[in-house]
């Protein structure tokens, strides 16, 4: 069997049978407790009755006699009626009219000290609860028996009801209890469900911290845990970094080297050998470019939120100043106070290249537009096909072998967007070129 794996689940479960088992022991002992109060309460009414039918007992030199005595619940005269008495001495028995021709058997182990208690087999198929005592005249005279006896009967329906309805109201009881625990666990769980957000929070800015002091005491060795971990993440994300940064640094001077060879290699009248080796080179050098892009995006502590008019200013900025931008006529619409889901840094590595391949195939006109948590890139360039729309963002593909083409820079984008929990989207733009799309 499949255990439990809900903590709430788990207590409310733990917390609800417990209090079934509670009230269930308190039922039984509630009517066991009922049922010999009620049997006390009618043995003390018979020894009441018998009190009163021992006071007219009186004594005669043949015997004794009873006919004073004036019963006070008329069931005594009702035949069958389920209370009777009885007086007897040596076969002489004295009874009331409610037993009619009927005798009640003579319980043993009865003195005059005190009154006997017990049940027994009575007339009419009847079970009674009776008590019993001796009486005597003087101390060598002959004992009396006096007996009077109830049919349980009436007590056993006064336990079957009291059980009933004490089970209905223990029902309730439970019912009422397990939401009360239902309660207790909801907002004994709520410190978790602080941390809960508290770490999606960090998520989002990992340069943060959990603050101990906001927590309840039970909680606070997950939360230094959890600042252990983001600590020791932090220091992971840096040595990656300086990873990332000492492998560009390092690849720069063989693909140099390379670059030169290439060269020589064309000097020397080998053109096509040359090409195929600038390919290569080039290839290298756009997968290292990637992948350090990438590195350094997956390396960023902060995830903003960043506001992208200021940034995309200073882009275009840059962009105006080269060749290609210089002949574009940039159009920006990022209204103040919209952001986007993600660091500066990682905004300049996804927007630079898209861009940059704006600018270099557009005709005349690049706008930059941010709406609703997405970057849109337009131009009024030649476009791509929808079949080459998928393979440019394929690692290593380009739409063109001329070299600065459409791929690496919306691969880079690609990759980058995918990192930062968002994706790009190809598409036509009314300028009549390519709509690239960052949405998160």
């Amino acid at each position: 069997m499949r255990p439990l794996r809900s903590i709430r689940l788990r207590l409310l479960a733990g917390g609800a049978l417990a209090i079934a088992a509670a009230l269930l022991v308190s039922w039984f002992t509630l009517v066991l407790l009922f049922d010999s109060h009620i049997r006390r309460n009618t043995e003390d009414d018979l020894i009441r009755h018998g009190r009163a039918i021992v006071s007219a007992i009186t004594f005669t030199p043949g015997g004794f006699a009873t006919d004073t005595y004036e019963p006070t619940d008329l069931r005594f005269d009702r035949p069958a009626s389920g209370l009777y008495w009885q007086v007897s001495r040596n076969g002489d028995v004295h009874r009331s009219r409610s037993l009619w021709d009927n005798a009640l058997d003579l319980p043993a182990g009865v003195d005059g000290a005190k009154w006997h208690r017990d049940t027994a087999a009575g007339p009419f198929g009847q079970d009674l609860v009776r008590v019993a005592r001796t009486i005597r005249q003087t101390q060598t005279s002959a004992p009396v028996m006096l007996i009077i006896a109830e049919d349980r009967a009436s007590l056993i329906n006064a336990r079957e009801e009291f059980a009933r309805e004490l089970a209905i109201f223990l029902t309730l009881l439970w019912a009422t209890l397990s939401l009360a625990a239902w309660l207790q666990v909801t907002i004994g769980l709520l410190p978790l469900r602080a941390v809960q957000s508290s770490i999606s929070e960090l998520k989002s800015s990992p340069v943060s911290r959990l603050d101990p002091a906001r927590f309840a005491t039970e909680v606070t060795p997950l939360v230094d845990q959890i600042n252990e971990l983001a600590d020791a993440r932090e220091a992971d994300v840096h040595a990656a970094r300086d990873r990332a940064a000492n492998l560009a640094h390092g690849l720069k001077t063989p693909l140099s080297a390379l670059r030169a060879i290439a060269r020589r290699v064309r000097d020397g009248g080998q053109a096509d050998m040359a090409e195929g080796l600038e390919h290569s080179i080039r290839a290298a050098s756009d997968a290292v470019d990637r992948e350090l892009a990438r590195a350094r995006t997956a390396a960023s502590l902060d995830r903003g939120p960043t506001e992208p008019g200021p940034l995309i200013e200073r882009l275009v900025t840059v962009l105006s100043r080269t060749e290609r931008g210089a002949r574009v006529d940039f159009e920006i619409d990022c209204p103040a106070g919209e952001t986007l889901p993600v660091s500066a840094d990682q905004l300049m590595e996804m927007a630079g290249p898209l861009m940059e391949n704006a600018a270099r195939y557009a005709a005349a006109r690049v706008r930059i537009t941010a709406r609703a948590r997405a970057l849109r890139i337009e131009d009024d360039g030649p476009g791509l096909d929808t079949a080459d729309r998928d393979q440019v963002i394929l690692r290593g593909q380009r739409a063109d072998e001329r070299p600065g083409g459409h791929g690496l820079g919306l691969s880079i984008a690609h990759d980058l967007a995918e990192a930062t929990d968002g994706h790009l989207e190809l598409g036509t733009s009314e300028l009549g070129g390519l709509k690239a799309s960052l949405i998160w």
